[in-house]
């Protein structure tokens, strides 16, 4: 375990720790998509996503990074503390290596917002990139994310004060977004009813006709417990936080917003949005207006029009075009604040958590300067730039590679919530592990009851996920199982072999 310390002055308040939470968690878009799938029969699937996952889930975390909140190493600390070494890393690995698969994608994808932000499209497009610097698109976005990988390194490894900074400017936009969409949604719907929106109020059938079967609904019911995905990232956070109070404060008073947020956001989108005439548009050759690119730039900018006929402005189409732009900055800087927290905070807990020996080189160790995981941030840093320059730059072989990888860690990226959820039943089967705050867990049984909901729900979703429902899958390395997407179990057993091989290498070197 690295020997990690932190003094209060780089410690962070109850604010930035429910900003972090918020650019980690909660993501706005996920509003629009999930209208545009299923209009407002999603709200149910939210509700319900947060009654058996999201809530309990939350308050696992709370309780266990009070039980533990003089150790460090967050998640894999509650884990190994609980259940075991082996437990806890397979289950910190595959979330870890899942997070820095993730950089790869979003550190060349994340700056489309940022162009609709200021240009009101995507000027991106291989022509012009082409015609400015000679390099495709896939290139130039390559070489932008590694500088920007190794900017975000930098300040990661001056300590959590330049993340959280970075972070709430994330938090803030995410808010931004929503206080804009609450207060206009309720402006409509004060001033006009449902006059501009959606009048069919369904809360059973999707207007969308690709999510109008049963199966198409369960697949969204995964889609809306997955959205809720990223709590635990702020459960190493504990250590970061002034004190009790400001971080039982900050993961409250995020985690009352977020479980809320999406049902009511979905609601409010219903308020200036009808679902046939703007996300059933289509132009004059019959192809679809609105899209997964682009339905968040177009609900943000119908809420503008919509505002604009409100106040009967002569030209709302001004408001609408206002409104969009602000999406696409709102959006980036979202991203960007996500990136910092997840880029600091996965590692933080393996290294902190894990000994120090386990790892070669030193990259266990904190660094006596900066008090973080220096060398480890480095070496995450390196393979992070090296598979952007890959992708790249290595052409369609490379790309292919990347997206089976990305495919491998769908579900490794998911499945350690399972063993957070089983690692608390244990923890409360332990009577010898002081437990300081309790509220699943005030009474023993029901606590336990509920760790075993949230496991299930999860692997439930899980379970689902892996379906190959249509038969498409082609297979991976020459497999090809019937009826499930090999890639997302062959990622999770690959992983969790190569994690069992560096515990089972640490522990023979600790019997020499």
């Amino acid at each position: 375990m690295s020997n990690h310390n932190n003094t209060d002055q780089n410690k962070m308040g109850m604010t930035a720790l429910a900003l972090m939470i918020f650019t980690s968690v909660y993501g706005f878009a996920n509003i629009a998509l999930s209208f545009f799938n299923m209009g407002y029969s999603a709200i149910p699937y939210f509700v319900l996503s947060a009654l058996l996952y999201f809530i309990p889930f939350s308050l696992i975390i709370a309780e266990m990074a009070q039980a533990f909140r003089n150790d460090h190493g967050g998640i894999y600390t509650w884990m190994e503390r609980s259940v075991g070494i082996k437990w806890a890393f397979t289950g910190i690995f595959m979330w870890w290596i899942s997070y820095v698969v993730w950089m790869v994608g979003k550190a060349t994808n994340m700056w489309i917002p940022l162009s609709f932000g200021i240009f009101g499209k995507n000027i991106f497009t291989d022509a012009n990139v082409m015609s400015w610097t000679g390099l495709k698109s896939s290139q130039f976005f390559g070489i932008i994310g590694i500088i920007f990988m190794i900017y975000t390194t930098y300040i990661a490894i001056k300590g959590i004060k330049g993340i959280s900074k970075v972070a709430s400017i994330g938090g803030i936009a995410v808010i931004a977004l929503n206080i804009i969409l609450f207060l206009g949604g309720v402006i409509v719907l004060m001033f006009k009813g449902l006059s501009f929106g959606e009048t069919n109020f369904n809360l059973f059938q999707s207007p969308n006709p690709n999510f109008g079967t049963p199966v198409a609904a369960l697949g969204f019911l995964v889609y809306s417990i997955f959205a809720f995905g990223g709590m635990e990232a702020s459960g190493g956070l504990v250590d970061n936080v002034k004190d009790k109070k400001s971080y039982l404060g900050g993961l409250a008073f995020a985690g009352a917003i977020i479980s809320i947020g999406y049902a009511i956001g979905v609601f409010l989108v219903g308020t200036f949005t009808n679902w046939n005439e703007v996300m059933a548009a289509t132009d004059h050759n019959g192809e679809a207006l609105v899209n997964y690119a682009t339905v968040t730039y177009v609900v943000v900018g119908q809420l503008g029009l919509t505002l604009g006929k409100v106040f009967n402005m002569s030209n709302p189409e001004i408001l609408q075009n206002i409104f969009s732009r602000f999406s696409g900055f709102g959006m980036f800087f979202a991203y960007v604040g996500a990136f910092f927290t997840l880029v600091y905070a996965p590692l933080k807990q393996m290294i902190d958590g894990t000994p120090e020996e386990l790892w070669p080189y030193g990259i266990g160790k904190d660094d006596e300067v900066t008090r973080t995981p220096k060398k480890a941030l480095i070496m995450q840093a390196t393979f992070v730039v090296i598979m952007i320059g890959l992708v790249a730059f290595g052409g369609s072989g490379a790309e292919k590679f990347f997206a089976t990888l990305q495919g491998m860690t769908n579900i490794a990226m998911t499945l350690p919530y399972i063993f957070i959820s089983y690692a608390y039943i244990q923890f409360l089967k332990n009577d010898s592990i002081e437990k300081p705050f309790t509220v699943l867990s005030r009474n023993k049984s029901f606590g336990i009851f509920a760790g075993w909901i949230v496991t299930l729900v999860v692997a439930f979703a899980n379970i689902f996920s892996v379906m190959d429902l249509n038969g498409t899958d082609a297979g991976i390395f020459g497999i090809n199982i019937p009826g499930v997407y090999d890639e997302f179990i062959i990622g999770p057993i690959l992983f969790s072999i190569i994690s069992y091989l560096i515990v089972h290498h640490y522990e023979n070197k600790r019997k020499k």
